[in-house]
């Protein structure tokens, strides 16, 4: 049976602002490029695993719009992750999150499948290729925290699904 595999895309960092983050789940495990202090810091690469529910009740307070993805691999996708752990690639200087997703994604397609975000490759341009490439079979969205947050930030993380996600804006039923 194929793996399933979903990308993951969290709408703003911390407190409402930036860009947001990408992640990729293979199964029940997410692998997300985040740690910024592995290989540079300490002894490592920028991969974390985490278990997929446990992740998403971390990034509770924001957004998380979640695309399961056809075509794509998972066992592929995984062995992208263990070679770029392997080769100690570290955050920044091999990437960020969303130009490693988008690597590990583009590795578990077919060859005749590019996955390349076009523009400066952000959340925002990983959640949009994989829908311009039609490779979405569903997506689901999830922001149980957003009552718990203060009016500024929920306007701020409101505003930025407003202008950037307009179509999931509406299917989580958020009034701006």
């Amino acid at each position: 049976m194929e793996k399933q595999v979903r990308v993951m895309t969290f709408v703003t960092n911390f407190n409402g602002g930036g860009p947001g983050h990408s992640a990729v789940a293979v199964d029940s495990t997410v692998y997300t490029f985040e740690d910024v202090g592995g290989g540079w810091l300490q002894e490592g690469s920028g991969w974390k695993k985490f278990g997929f529910d446990s992740y998403l009740k971390a990034n509770a307070h924001r957004p998380v719009l979640v695309q399961t993805l056809s075509l794509v691999r998972g066992d592929s996708v995984v062995k992208y992750v263990d070679r770029s752990i392997a080769a100690d690639d570290d955050y920044v200087s091999s990437g960020v999150c969303s130009s490693q997703v988008s690597r590990a994604v583009n590795f578990g397609l077919p060859e005749n499948v590019d996955f390349d975000p076009k523009g400066i490759d952000t959340p925002y341009g990983v959640f949009y290729c994989a829908r311009r490439l039609s490779l979405v079979m569903k997506e689901e969205y999830f922001w149980p925290g957003r009552s718990s947050l203060g009016t500024l930030v929920w306007a701020g993380i409101v505003n930025k699904l407003q202008s950037d996600y307009p179509s999931v804006l509406a299917k989580m039923n958020v009034t701006p």
